[in-house]
Formats: structure tokens, C-alpha cells, sequence
């Protein structure tokens, strides 16, 4: 199982895009799971081992501030145009933790591109 977060500023956004995702990667034949920032919190997301991917959505303030202590360990880190001016910052803690990160295209986040963002994340987790 692979972990993908998808941040914004307040979880909104990130929320459909993680959905846009989690529909392609079932097009694209990978089984898929949507959880929210709380799954992590609690670390309910190893329920779902048997799923190739779970996209998790949330606040960047997730990664920035509490700086995942105590949540399940993902394996990347997407940031969304919004919160780009926080990239640095969420950059520095994600490599501290050994997490990869990218930011989001603008244009592929703005017309809610599952497919392109799914890519990016595979990517990202060198699947």
C-alpha cells in the first residue's frame, strides 16, 4: 500500500482533488481508498493494507505545524497551488521525515485533473 497526502489550505480542495484521484487510480485498475486527516491522526489507515493506494486529504497546517508526529507514515507529499507560498516550509519538515514532495500544477489542480495528479504521485512514490 501506497500513502499519497494531497494538501491545501483548509482541506476543501484537497478533498475533491484526493477524490478526482482515488477515481482514476480505479480507472487505471489499482484498488483505492479516500481517508481523511484524521485517519492518520488515529492511525486507521493500516486497515487498508490491502488496497494498492490510499490518497489522504487535508490542511497543510498537518504537515507544517504538528509535522506528522504520531500519524502513519505516507510516502509523498502533494501541495496545492494555494498553499504554495508554504512549499518551502512543508518541504524542510517532509525532508526531515524522508517523505518526497512536489507542488500541484496550477492548471491540472484548477480543472480538478485526477489523472495528471495521480501521475504525479506515482512519481513521486517511484511507482
Amino acid at each position: 500500500m501506497k500513502k499519497l497526502l494531497i494538501v491545501c489550505a483548509g482541506g476543501a480542495t484537497s478533498s475533491l482533488m484526493a477524490q478526482n484521484v482515488v477515481k482514476e487510480a480505479e480507472k487505471q485498475g489499482l484498488t483505492a481508498k479516500l481517508l481523511f486527516p484524521e485517519d492518520l491522526t488515529y492511525n486507521r489507515v493500516d486497515q487498508y493494507a490491502d488496497k494498492d493506494l490510499v490518497v489522504i486529504m487535508g490542511p497543510i497546517g498537518m504537515v507544517v505545524t504538528t509535522r506528522l508526529k504520531g500519524y502513519s507514515k505516507v510516502d509523498a507529499v502533494l501541495v496545492s497551488p494555494q498553499v504554495k507560498y508554504l512549499f518551502k516550509n512543508a518541504e524542510k519538515v517532509l525532508n526531515e521525515l524522508e517523505i518526497p514532495c512536489a507542488n500541484i500544477d496550477s492548471l491540472a489542480f484548477g480543472r480538478m485533473r485526477g489523472d495528471i495528479v495521480l501521475a504525479q504521485g506515482l512519481t513521486l512514490m517511484k511507482v
